[in-house]
């Protein structure tokens, strides 16, 4: 559990120093927030999804079908994306996904006259980067450190550490650093009271 880590992780300072109350200042302005963050991740296990340590769901977010077909590795930040979920979706670590992001797993036959429904699942591999807004069509495998830009539409597979952007995403010529080496959720205040700000 996310709060036995942090426990075990805290930063620490001599008892009643300078240091040790602004720790402990920050800790308890910050607790409801923490709460928010631990119960929605408690509840979304309850329900069977695998959510790794640290990583954060926007309570905002708008989550419907098979929970237990949502997988999220550990450090990521999820923020208030619309995730529909008729085939896995797979979302590894340290990755960060965007306000307005969609992640769509299924659709319909067009080719078809009863219009029926298919499914194919969504695999974001570490450290990719979902912009704002940007939309995940079904059976996409985003790379390692790659990017999706703000608003684009994404309907075929994103090779690792690449950019893509538009509608429908294209591929820039210049592609991501590969030596990716970031926590994206120690930068969030609930988390940073307890482990101390990101060297």
């Amino acid at each position: 559990m996310s709060f036995i880590y942090l426990w075990r992780n805290r930063e620490k300072s001599p008892i009643f120093s300078v240091n040790w109350l602004k720790q402990w200042v920050k800790r308890l302005l910050s607790i409801s927030n923490l709460i928010s963050i631990l119960k929605l991740t408690l509840l979304l296990k309850i329900k069977r999804a695998q959510i790794g340590e640290l990583s954060i769901i926007s309570s905002k977010a708008l989550i419907e079908g098979s929970l237990n077909q949502l997988i999220v590795g550990k450090c990521s930040f999820i923020g208030q994306v619309c995730m529909s979920i008729h085939a896995e979706i797979k979302i590894s670590s340290y990755v960060v996904i965007n306000d307005g992001v969609k992640l769509l797993t299924a659709s319909h036959a067009v080719d078809d006259s009863a219009w029926t429904s298919w499914a194919k699942p969504i695999i974001i591999d570490d450290y990719a980067w979902i912009a704002t807004d940007a939309i995940i069509l079904p059976g996409v495998h985003i790379g390692k450190g790659a990017i999706v830009g703000a608003g684009a539409v994404v309907s075929k597979d994103i090779p690792e550490y690449a950019i893509a952007v538009g509608n429908p995403a294209k591929l820039l010529d210049k592609q991501r650093v590969k030596e990716l080496n970031y926590n994206p959720v120690r930068g969030v205040a609930c988390y940073e009271a307890w482990l101390g700000k990101t060297k």
